[in-house]
């Protein structure tokens, strides 16, 4: 595990040596503690990449929970918070990369919020306190998230060369992150982390809609 902000620097200027260098595709796969695919892993590579003219992200709020988990992007990237439930909801975050807090709102509204600096934004509800996800912004030229089978492609240098790994949970900070070297010539890598698959906790079924299940079936 290494500092993020360190990290970011080192990356930072290795991508400025070998952003004009050959490239090659890395597919990675990231396994939990247990074995088990792990997806929503944030792979950052140095290896500069074009990157798109979109910079308006989107995390929603569906069924009182976020969407997406983790959200991963550039910094200068603004991201909007747009609410597809029927109910209100009032996004916060006391991360020092980005401390603030949405006016309670309805799904009428989209409101949206500029991520300046690179650090991990923690996200919650005020109003529904199991509701929890995370806003990565990166300090690398390229990052991207695992599928649900735990795999991600990047491009990163011809020689050996380094990636990071980040996902919540893997040090005492937010933003502790896991190095790995990457061999010359190396074009698939398994790594496993120390850390157990972690999601949002679906809200308990009330008891009115217990029994709105249980008519609709005896209906069926």
């Amino acid at each position: 595990m290494r500092n993020f902000q360190m990290l970011g620097l080192i990356f930072v200027l290795a991508g400025m040596i070998s952003i004009t260098g050959e490239a090659r595709e890395l597919q990675v796969r990231v396994t939990d503690s247990d074995g088990a695919p792990l997806p929503k892993v944030v792979v950052s590579s140095q290896h500069s990449v074009p990157q798109s003219s979109s910079t308006i992200a989107v995390m929603d709020q569906v069924e009182r929970l976020f969407a997406p988990f983790i959200l991963t992007i550039q910094p200068g990237a603004t991201v909007k918070f747009p609410n597809s439930d029927n109910i209100r909801h009032q996004v916060y975050s006391f991360s020092p990369a980005k401390p603030f807090e949405l006016p309670l709102y309805s799904n009428r509204e989209a409101p949206q919020m500029t991520f300046p600096a690179a650090g991990v934004v923690v996200l919650g509800c005020n109003i529904h306190d199991h509701m929890r996800a995370y806003i990565y912004v990166s300090p690398y030229p390229q990052s991207v998230t695992t599928d649900e089978d735990g795999r991600a492609v990047l491009e990163v240098a011809a020689g050996a060369s380094d990636i990071v790994l980040w996902y919540p949970g893997l040090g005492a900070e937010p933003t502790a992150a896991q190095e790995v070297t990457v061999a010359a010539e190396q074009q698939q890598l398994v790594v496993q982390l120390p850390v157990l698959r972690q999601q949002q906790t679906p809200p308990p079924v009330s008891s009115l809609q217990q029994r709105f299940n249980r008519l609709k079936d005896n209906v069926n």
